[in-house]
């Protein structure tokens, strides 16, 4: 896969992460084992659509959507086409997907849509990015577009914004008691307001947050011992991880890092 990588204009940082744009052609259909991320995705596809279902639930409905939307999910999801794909991927704060969507995050989380559905006009949009011959114009555009719709937008709660931002930065590590004793917030108020701009509640976004970072962790050129990612990573110990790995992902983790070298090898 060729992927080139963009950060946001700098007015959008806030609420937008960063950009991509990628290309990926394969002689048989290509399927992965993506997320769950703590980002909200919004992916202008070029060409082809994908079949996209739950990586631990097999029984689960697979979705078959072109450009979409994907809210927070609390496990890993399955993401497979016929071996072409092409698009751009936009990374939201949660925070930024609800003042960029214009609806109760809760809505979405854990799902998969048409960005249509939820953008109006982002088919328009998807036309415009394909038609552009480079990626630093598609970017530009981006930046052009997402911060006319910002300007337009009901912002996040300044709490659950400041909250969200503690959470992340701490990678997770932050607990609610504490956020809602500096908020001067009843956990049901936190809890129902990060429903509302995040998707889920916060205990459960700080767990992905743990999740995410010992996946970096993992993830990286020195790969530390388990146990070592674990404490780190804000877990009690090994068993604690590799048990978050199995409800998240359905594999340890040594079969979860196996499949993704796989992967990079054949890609």
């Amino acid at each position: 896969m060729s992927r080139t990588e963009s950060a946001p204009a700098l007015g959008l940082r806030r609420y937008v992460r960063r950009y991509y744009g990628f290309t990926e052609k394969a002689p048989s259909p290509v399927r992965r084992r993506e997320g769950p991320g703590v980002d909200v995705i919004l992916l202008f596809s070029f060409g082809p659509g994908w079949r996209i279902g739950s990586a631990t639930d097999p029984s689960h409905p697979v979705a078959r959507v072109g450009s979409f939307v994907a809210g927070l999910h609390e496990e890993c999801v399955s993401t497979e086409h016929d071996g072409e794909s092409h698009g751009l991927q936009v990374s939201l704060t949660p925070p930024g997907g609800y003042a960029l969507l214009g609806l109760p995050m809760n809505e979405i989380a854990g799902r998969t849509v048409e960005a249509a559905a939820v953008l109006g006009a982002g088919e328009d949009l998807t036309e415009q990015l394909a038609d552009l011959d480079d990626w630093r114009s598609r970017f530009a555009l981006l930046d052009r577009t997402l911060a006319r719709r910002f300007e337009r937008a009901r912002p996040p709660s300044s709490e659950v914004l400041w909250a969200w931002d503690r959470l992340a930065r701490s990678h997770g590590r932050v607990p609610v008691g504490e956020l809602t004793a500096e908020l001067g917030w009843s956990r049901r108020r936190i809890v129902a307001r990060f429903r509302e701009e995040v998707g889920l509640p916060p205990k459960t976004a700080a767990r992905l947050l743990r999740f995410e970072s010992a996946k970096t962790l993992l993830n990286g050129a020195d790969r530390p011992p388990l146990a070592d990612v674990a404490l780190a990573s804000g877990f009690y110990d090994q068993a604690h991880l590799s048990n978050e790995f199995r409800r998240i992902t359905g594999v340890t983790p040594a079969t979860f890092l196996g499949q993704r070298e796989q992967i990079s090898k054949t890609t």
